[in-house]
């Protein structure tokens, strides 16, 4: 599978001696902030562990554009955080200097832009400097890094090291084991909020709003913002512990999916009528009899334009990969397995991205064995949906997290697979993507010429 390769790779971070990461510890954060640094020697990456004193001297030569997006990479460790400051041909790598005694180990992350902050850093952590049971409910805390002020950091490096001040940090204790973060925007009293959705093992999905005024974060009811996963807590009990959750919003639709350790899986599809403004809304829930390790929403086509497919792609743990197709339609009757994934021990993420630029999205997998599996979709003679294995890939160690954002800012996306000692980065074949544009370039003059003809 590997003799065609769609990605090569280009550079491995290794973590510090006695870090590794996990399914929880990955976050790309798009952001106008953006690198401060010329690209140096140490091309293609410059690593950082200390604040850059010539930043200041080179960003008085450089203007800052808000209006453009720039896509950073947060990936966790046990006791700390590589961050991935993207750049023009480069990247830096920044060690993000975290007081271990006081935080302890890192379980799960998420890295955002709230109301008050730019940059917002959010972790779960479990005290392991401690002499604590495991069922001890006072080890374990929700730590929120924020940026007092906005207007001192106008460069990526600046924010990051800033964010880590002690006056910058607020530390929530819990009264439950933590598992994924989910940052999300709701509406509260009439105004734009940042939230945090915290799934727990006791069965609850918890939310943490944030004060736009006293800038601190805070519990909320989690019922007038979530009634759906509101129904779904109140209803648990222990053997309710959810691992993954995911939310997306297409046009009319909200779907909310929750996956549970016990194999359960749950879904809500909330549409919006265009004539009467009104919202329906459907329920299901189906037992997969294993852990369900992640969950996607994603849409067959990666044009704006198309009228969208969506469907839900649901790894578990112990079974092969799971797309329920058309989800926005049909719920969970109509699920299509990859079988391939089973041979290659458990399942542990997924991610969507369109590998070969087709406008059609492929289905990542990475496992517990070592496998990185991408999945292309394609039509039978009955018209209806079917996926092939298009490429796979070995590495030394299990796969946790994967994504792609475009790390050097040549307008084509890397491929990040976080294992459990590491993080590769992966760059496209460039030799496909020069045929692929090659292509479209031709098809437009054919287009062109066609439409020269029709205006004669």
């Amino acid at each position: 599978m590997e003799t065609e390769g769609y990605f090569n790779e280009s550079h491995y971070e290794h973590f510090p001696s006695g870090g590794r990461t996990n399914i929880y510890g990955l976050s790309v954060f798009a952001s106008y902030l953006e690198s401060g640094l010329p690209c140096l020697p140490e091309f293609p990456s410059n690593a950082l562990k200390n604040p850059p004193h010539e930043i200041f001297a080179y960003n008085l030569r450089k203007k800052n554009n808000r209006k453009r997006i720039h896509q950073h990479l947060f990936v966790s460790f046990f006791y700390g955080i590589n961050c991935f400051v993207s750049g023009s041909g480069h990247w830096n790598t920044i060690e993000l200097p975290l007081d271990i005694k006081d935080i302890g180990e890192i379980i799960s992350m998420d890295v955002f832009s709230s109301i008050n902050s730019d940059l917002t850093i959010a972790l779960t952590t479990v005290n392991s400097n401690q002499k604590i049971t495991f069922e001890d409910e006072n080890q374990f805390f929700l730590q929120i890094y924020s940026l007092v002020d906005d207007s001192a950091s106008t460069f990526m490096e600046d924010a990051i090291y800033k964010v880590v001040e002690k006056d910058c940090h607020q530390s929530i204790m819990l009264h439950f084991t933590p598992m994924q973060l989910f940052h999300t925007k709701i509406n509260k009293d009439g105004e734009d909020c940042s939230a945090l959705l915290l799934c727990g093992t006791e069965g609850g999905i918890h939310l943490y709003t944030e004060d736009k005024h006293a800038k601190k974060w805070e519990q909320s009811s989690i019922q007038p913002y979530f009634p759906f996963i509101a129904g779904l807590t109140r209803s648990a009990n222990s053997d309710l512990k959810i691992l993954s959750l995911e939310i997306k919003e297409f046009h009319n639709v909200k779907i909310i999916a929750v996956g549970c350790q016990n194999g359960m899986l749950h879904i809500s599809v909330l549409k919006r009528n265009d004539s009467n403004e009104e919202f329906v809304q459907e329920q299901s829930s189906v037992a997969l009899f294993s852990p369900i390790t992640s969950i996607s929403i994603f849409t067959s086509s990666t044009s704006k334009d198309k009228q969208e497919e969506i469907h839900m792609l649901v790894t578990c743990a112990v079974e092969q990969a799971i797309i329920y197709c058309y989800v926005d339609k049909e719920i969970l009757k109509s699920p299509i397995y990859l079988r391939e994934c089973s041979q290659h021990d458990s399942v542990l993420c997924s991610h969507i991205m369109d590998i070969d630029w087709d406008g059609k999205n492929e289905i990542l997998i990475g496992t517990y064995g070592r496998e990185l599996l991408i999945y292309k979709q394609n039509v039978n003679s009955q018209d209806m949906i079917t996926y092939q294995l298009l490429w796979q890939r070995s590495f030394t160690h299990p796969i946790y997290r994967i994504t792609s954002l475009d790390l050097n800012e040549d307008g084509i996306e890397e491929l990040i697979v976080a294992t459990q000692y590491g993080v590769h980065i992966l760059q496209p074949n460039l030799s496909k993507a020069k045929e692929q544009l090659l292509k479209v370039l031709d098809e437009i003059d054919n287009l062109n010429k066609e439409y020269k003809k029709l205006c004669i």
